[in-house]
């Protein structure tokens, strides 16, 4: 029998999906056409309302067309909208070939050590792998159904962290991206934040590779950035911050029971600015929250404006159910969509003139795929016609994009 897999969401999601790849491949061939397959894998998100719709919509297309579907993922553990002909929780994975032979749902919260169970996993031959360090956090947003899934904070082991990372350098890897739900909570749950720690010892490896930090909240990052400043030194380190603001407003934030306030962000942003002339900040922003009025929005847009972070995502706020907020009246679609576009069309202005002045610079880059994509080692994306995958090479940008490079 063959079988299709499609991934749906955050990095997390996608080193799940080489776990459940690697289980199935045991019983049954992949196809890359669904057309051509007995049954078809979702590996699912639940994060926000249009991505759950999209999911039931191909959900129903292929069973349309004859297909079993099998959900895997947040999603099963978030809707009631639950569709699938079988379908298993995010501490479920093992048990996904049970679930696909007898049409089957298991959920419980009994957490894996997913580091551990790597060599289960079937990559992908890239240069750049995913290395998932924990599941599960320690907040408690008032609009985020994510919890309700990866439930509570769980650290993988350092040892089989350290384990997973070796091998995929010795596989011919060299870029890593750690992630989680939130990388600063990482050894919380054991009693101390021991990411500094760990990257120290990925650091150790004798290997040349490029090391990139998932997303981190401010609420922990604060906590820890005298280290992390230091660790970014090193030459491995890509001098990339994932660092989610959600809201400029701090009422706003308060509401939102995020745990920090506008100048917490600020701090951590000034300082790890100041470690290099190229560095990279990523940020997040969610508009339209039923409490954000027009002084909140343009408390955003003002702290948009003072940071212009390079990477920006913006989400309009989707109702989950079972959440705080969802009680809350939703604002109109209209002002979703409209606060939305402003802040996509001051990001990509901004961020074209911020590209402008690496125009004729030589910079160094990692090829990440063949006469594709490289990055710099701040992590800024390079498109480039010739250049082999793993190779470390000097190029020269010969024009740009709002949100790449392109260089020669």
């Amino acid at each position: 029998m063959k079988f299709y897999l499609e991934t749906y969401g955050c990095k997390l999601n996608e080193a799940d999906s080489e776990i459940i790849r690697g289980l199935l491949s045991e019983d049954y061939e992949e196809v890359l056409d669904p057309d051509g397959a007995d049954f078809i894998v979702l590996n699912t998100c639940g994060v926000i309302d249009k991505t759950e719709k999209k999911i039931i919509d191909k959900t129903k297309y292929f069973q349309d067309k004859g297909k079993k579907v099998f959900w895997t993922g947040c999603l099963p553990l978030i809707t009631k909208r639950n569709i699938s002909n079988g379908s298993i929780g995010v501490n479920n994975i093992l048990d996904v070939k049970k679930v696909i032979k007898e049409h089957i749902h298991i959920y419980n919260n009994e957490k894996e050590d997913k580091a551990f169970l790597c060599n289960l996993k079937k990559r992908k031959d890239n240069v750049s792998q995913i290395v998932a360090i924990s599941e599960g956090c320690l907040g408690n947003c008032s609009y985020c159904g994510s919890r309700f899934a990866r439930k509570e904070l769980y650290s993988f082991s350092k040892e089989n962290i350290l384990k997973e990372i070796k091998e995929v350098l010795s596989d011919g890897a060299k870029e890593i991206l750690l992630t989680s739900q939130g990388l600063a909570t990482y050894g919380l749950d054991r009693g101390k934040q021991e990411l500094p720690e760990l990257i120290k010892e990925i650091l150790k490896i004798k290997k040349d590779f490029r090391l990139r930090l998932g997303m981190m909240s401010p609420k922990f990052t604060k906590k820890i950035i005298d280290e992390l400043l230091e660790l970014y030194k090193d030459p491995k380190m890509y001098k990339f911050l994932h660092l989610p603001l959600q809201s400029g407003d701090n009422t706003l934030l308060s509401e939102m029971n995020r745990g920090y306030n506008v100048k917490d962000f600020l701090d951590i942003v000034s300082r790890f600015r100041s470690i290099s002339e190229d560095t990279i900040l990523a940020t997040d922003i969610i508009v339209g929250h039923p409490k954000e009025d027009e002084k909140a929005f343009q408390n955003t847009i003002k702290i948009i404006e003072e940071v212009k972070p390079d990477v920006l995502h913006i989400f309009r706020y989707s109702k989950r159910e079972g959440t705080h907020d969802s009680k809350l009246k939703e604002l109109k679609t209209q002002t979703k969509k409209q606060r939305s576009r402003v802040l996509v069309d001051f990001y990509q202005k901004y961020n074209l003139d911020k590209n402008k002045e690496f125009l004729n610079k030589e910079v160094e880059v990692l090829v990440i795929e063949d006469n594709n994509l490289a990055r710099t080692n701040s992590g800024r994306a390079v498109l480039i016609k010739n250049g082999k995958a793993g190779e470390f090479k000097k190029v020269k940008i010969t024009n740009y994009n709002w949100n790449y490079l392109i260089g020669e």
